[in-house]
């Protein structure tokens, strides 16, 4: 029997308790007492013993009722919080519109300074300001009221001094300039004279014009102090006046960080072997705060004006344009760099870079007619590969002002590649910041996957530009508004650049994909509200991302494109440069549809609230009545858990249906939908033959599942044998929609493996191969340490061997990128059944590789599959030869793909290896991936690892930013298969529950999941290796070759699912 770690520790220190075999009793010597102190000694220890009883009894009681809060509680979700935190929102009493920012930044120092003027407003009366400031140094704090007094006169020229007591604002014919006063205030309240202003105002010699005065009234400040919640209170001597102008002055000192937000360094190594330091911000959700005091919440959006001091032999870079630029005062080699006044944006979109790259150019006209520069920057070793991102950005710039019917707002674009980056980009105004694989493309040595990746990245980031700056949301509650929108505008734009690549396909599979976390107990709403600091990095997920692209996408399809966009219209043009509400949106596309007959009996905001505010999705249960023609559609909640929140199993959503037949000819398929099921159930009466297949959400567009009774899946089945049905989104749909079915115990098992021998002929499709070893995927994690396994790893190969053969193994070049991503899945899982014929050529690839180090002749798009085969059946030599490639390279495609690929290996000695340098000598933005090791033994390996230096690993990677070790945290614990695991996992949780409560909805997804995998080992394991074993019997018995037809698996009915399964009826 195996035990638990937590077991045999509490086995070993009860063994440490027993006393020493080495002691001997006898009588050596001693002393005599008399009969009244021995008395005395007995009455004492009597005493004595009561005394320690009572203090044990209390203990004991105190220890035991504290118990069941260090257990863990599967009735509700672990770390969720009950009631909004109190310091979680400012409040909304005084309203920034203006910053002005002058940061001077030392990197070599690693430290920075600056003075922030905020222009406020109050609107009513208080005596203290709070904002944000984080791990910043508040050298002094002042606050001025403005007062102004306008006067007509003649002028020629005005210029702006920075040093006068007092300021004027000059308009021309007595037009008011914009923000002009705001633009006046952060100059005024200045007290270094050296501090340059870029700006001057002239007008038209001899004119009329207007000159507003500016003169100041101080207010005192009585105190300033942080507190919980990063706040900064300022508490004043007199009240503020609503709807007056206020210039707040904060002089402040931080330093620059090593983590991977805020403001921080990274760095690179040039081709003279040289370190070169960048300095880079990261604002998104909350660290604007950390790099100047603002008010950091996404409704305070206000305009900008940044200037920066630096040394002269960097580039600054920042959201908008240079303005102008001018030395430092007594230091030489210093200069200021000033940029122009931004838009109104909130503080999360601002961005700063200090650097010295190299950048490639181009420049594109706005629907606006202004020509508007585009730059790419990046090291100067990498030059070269960011000519695919700069040659694809105008074109996708000028598609989304053709779509949206709105320009993009600023002047100009920069996109730069930064070597030490948490997420894959982020999309501040102006100023796109990038991981480097996310940007940078080798047109002769790189992958079909990398070009798609940098693709999408800068197709999501750049649609951000309208959803997330132009409109953003009012609260991270609706993040969704942002990712959402930008996600499902991401797969639009790249198919409209690169239609081969069939994105919409990508799209359903990535949808397919989702509905299996989606179906966990605990899975949250999209809309989910955020209460708690904790929560907000905990919004950036799946959900936010994914489903929420797939909603719009339902929405799209429902009313169609041409009201959709009409909506869109509607909305970016009401809520540009504001912020927005879900509702908001629903609204706009309300009013869009007002006149659309299939639409009248809908609405359009609770339609999509039912899908926004409920978690999870349902599953539409189809019951034909084969001799009346009625059909019974009935939905309820698809959920993985055998005991749901009954909360959920109640919920209802309004649900959009299309359908089809099998017999109707594919060309005149539609997803547009003909019914609405808005209640638990609908009968509706639909002429069909009852010899055809009925196909419900056609193109898996719907954001849910479907079920049918036992006939019609006999005829879906037979249609995609005999080929009636050709669409590969459908046969993808019904294999998915399948396995999972039979996961939640909701079909046989059978159903669902019969439809997998619809490619044992050959299938060219790659989103019907994908769904397919996708779920099958699943089954090979399970079933890993059954005996059954090797009727698994047989099945796969004869699935695999008629398609690879038709490919020739990859050895001819792909005719396009998606057959080389088809090829490379194939052969990835060739190998990973461990068929002879592929793990004896990829080791050749590999040994040939390794004896000519400066030839890599291995096919780049299969590079990836031979470095994970030489690593995992290799040994040391293998690994260090690829360590010391990783180690030695600066390109970083080369040394994500190796990182990426080393936590394969077996040898447990090196596995620990790089978990200990994750924690040292890895670039920062690599170390985090070394934790993915195979399951079940590289886990187990990583687990022990994670728990004996948890203080160690926890601040190496929870420093770095709010992401990473949720992301540890899901390779280390995501694939638990026993209990043992399980039980340590939530022992380890509970230890450490105050530092893991962020990470709670992470937390919580791995323990629902582990509960599915052991639940479903239990109950499906051998059914289905059985099921694998006769089939394979059967088709040995039949001698029927790989190249002629095979019998479909129906015939072949073992029962493989336990009495809760619900066998669809007939």
């Amino acid at each position: 029997m195996k035990m638990s770690l937590t077991h045999s520790r509490q086995q070993f220190l009860a063994y440490e308790t027993h006393g020493d075999p080495a002691i001997h009793y006898g009588r050596k010597g001693g002393f005599f007492i008399s009969t009244c102190i021995c008395v005395c000694f007995v009455i004492c220890a009597v005493f004595a013993a009561a005394l320690v009883g009572i203090i044990v009894y209390h203990i004991t009681y105190f220890t035991l009722g504290q118990q069941p809060k260090d257990l863990w509680d599967e009735s509700e979700p672990f770390g969720q919080s009950s009631s909004p935190a109190p310091d979680l929102r400012l409040p909304t009493t005084v309203i920034p519109s203006f910053y002005r920012l002058k940061i001077k930044a030392d990197l070599d120092k690693s430290q920075f300074s600056g003075d922030a003027y905020i222009t406020i407003k109050a609107n009513k009366r208080v005596k203290e300001i709070i904002l944000h400031s984080k791990g910043l140094v508040i050298k002094n704090a002042t606050l001025g009221e403005q007062i102004y007094e306008e006067v007509d006169i003649m002028r020629s020229r005005i210029k702006r001094n920075t040093t006068d007591t007092s300021t004027e604002n000059v308009t021309t014919d007595g037009a008011t300039t914009e923000n002009a006063i705001e633009k006046a205030n952060g100059l005024d309240t200045s007290t270094n004279s050296s501090d340059p202003d870029p700006v001057t105002i002239s007008s038209v010699a001899s004119v009329n014009t207007q000159v507003t005065h500016s003169n100041v009234r101080n207010i005192e400040i009585i105190s300033f102090q942080s507190s919980s919640g990063d706040r900064l209170t300022l508490k004043l001597g007199s009240m503020l006046t609503p709807n007056i102008d206020y210039t707040l002055q904060l002089s402040f000192e931080g330093r620059i960080s090593d983590s991977l937000t805020g403001f921080y360094k990274s760095s690179y190594r040039n081709s003279d072997n040289e370190d070169r330091e960048l300095g880079v911000t990261q604002f998104e959700p909350t660290s604007a705060r950390a790099a100047f005091p603002c008010f950091d919440e996404p409704a305070f959006k206000a305009k900008f004006e940044i200037s920066i001091a630096h040394p002269k032999n960097i580039s600054v870079l920042s959201n908008m344009k240079v303005a102008t630029q001018e030395s430092v005062k007594d230091q030489p080699n210093w200069q200021w760099t000033h940029f122009e006044r931004s838009i109104n944006m909130s503080t999360y979109l601002v961005a700063y870079v200090l650097c010295d790259f190299k950048y490639v150019e181009t420049n594109y006209t706005g629907k606006d007619n202004k020509i508007k520069a585009i730059r790419v920057w990046t090291q100067p070793s990498l030059i070269h590969k960011a000519n695919y991102a700069l040659s694809i950005t105008p074109k996708l710039l000028a598609f989304y002002e053709e779509v949206f019917g709105v320009p993009y707002a600023l002047d100009k674009l920069d996109l730069i590649a930064i070597p030490d980056f948490s997420s894959g980009a982020m999309e501040n105004w102006g100023l796109l910041t990038f991981r480097e694989t996310s940007l940078l493309f080798d047109e002769k040595e790189g992958m079909p996957g990398e070009k798609r990746g940098v693709a999408i990245d800068v197709s999501h980031e750049l649609a951000h530009q309208w959803f997330g700056n132009l409109v953003t949301m009012r609260w991270w509650t609706d993040l969704w508004l942002n990712e959402g929108f930008a996600t499902y505008i991401e797969y639009v734009g790249v198919n409209h650049i690169q239609p081969d690549w069939e994105m919409f396909l990508s799209f359903t599979h990535d949808k397919m994909s989702l509905l299996h976390t989606d179906s966990l107990k605990n899975t949250s709403p999209v809309s989910r509200k955020v209460i708690d600091a904790s929560e907000i990095s905990q919004k950036f997920d799946d959900i936010s991302y994914a489903k929420g692209a797939n909603l719009i996408r339902m929405l799209n399809n429902t009313i169609s494109e041409r009201l959709f966009l009409k909506g869109l219209a509607i909305y970016l043009d009401t809520w540009q440069y504001q912020n927005a509400e879900e509702n908001d949106l629903w609204e706009a596309m309300s009013q869009a549809t007002t006149d659309d007959e299939f639409l009248k009996d809908v609405s359009l905001v609770e339609f999509m609230n039912s899908w926004t505010r409920q978690a999870g999705y349902p599953v539409v249960h189809v019951k034909r009545d084969y001799k009346t023609g009625h059909v019974l559609f009935e939905q309820r909640l698809f959920t993985s858990a055998k005991n749901p929140y009954k909360s959920m199993e109640k919920q209802l959503w309004q649900i959009p249906i299309s359908y089809t037949t099998s017999g109707t000819p594919s060309g005149e398929w539609t997803p547009h939908p003909k019914l609405w099921l808005k209640g638990k159930t609908l009968t509706a009466e639909i002429p069909l033959n009852d010899t055809e297949g009925f196909y419900v959400n056609v193109g898996a567009i719907g954001y849910y599942r479907v079920n049918y009774d036992q006939k019609n899946w006999q005829l879906l089945s037979e249609a995609l044998k005999d080929g009636s049905i050709k669409d590969p989104i459908a046969k993808a749909q019904l294999i998915d929609d399948a396995f999972n079915l039979a996961k939640a115990n909701l079909l046989n098992y059978s159903y669902a493996l019969g439809l997998t021998s619809c490619v044992i002929n050959g299938e060219d499709s790659k989103i019907i191969w994908d769904m397919l070893l996708d779920n099958m995927a699943f089954l090979r994690y399970n079933l890993k340490t059954k005996s059954g396994y090797m009727y698994f790893q047989d099945y796969v190969r004869l699935l695999l061997a008629k398609q690879l053969e038709k490919l020739n193994y990859g050895v001819k070049k792909p005719v396009d990128d998606n057959e080389a991503l088809l090829i490379e899945n194939l052969l990835l899982w060739e190998c990973m059944v461990e068929a002879p014929r592929c793990l004896n050529w990829a080791k050749t690839e590999f040994h040939q590789w390794m004896s000519h180090p400066e030839n890599n002749t291995i096919p780049s798009y299969l590079r990836s599959l031979v470095y994970n085969v030489a690593v995992k059946h290799g040994g040391r030599e293998e690994f260090f030869f690829l360590w010391e490639v990783f180690q030695n390279s600066t390109d970083p495609a080369v040394k994500n793909l190796i990182i990426t690929n080393l936590p394969s290996t077996r040898q447990e000695s090196l596995i620990t290896f790089l978990l200990e340098k994750s924690l040292s000598e890895i670039p920062k933005q690599y170390a985090a991936t070394v934790w993915g090791a195979d399951p079940p033994e590289g886990t187990r390996i990583t687990q022990n690892f994670l728990i004996q230096n948890f203080d160690t690993v926890y601040r190496v990677f929870n420093d770095l930013d709010s992401f990473t070790f949720s992301s540890i945290l899901s390779m280390v614990f995501g694939f638990i298969a026993e209990n043992d695991e399980l039980d340590k996992l939530k022992q380890f949780v509970m230890q450490n529950k105050n530092r893991l409560v962020p990470m709670s909805q992470t937390l919580q997804m791995i323990v629902d999941t582990a509960t599915l995998r052991i639940d479903w080992i239990r109950t499906h394991s051998r059914g289905i290796n059985d099921w694998f074993h006769k089939y394979l019997v059967e088709h040995a018995s039949r001698n029927i070759s790989m190249s002629t037809d095979a019998t479909w698996t129906q015939n072949v009915t073992i029962n493989i699912s336990d009495s809760n399964t619900t066998a669809p009826s007939s």
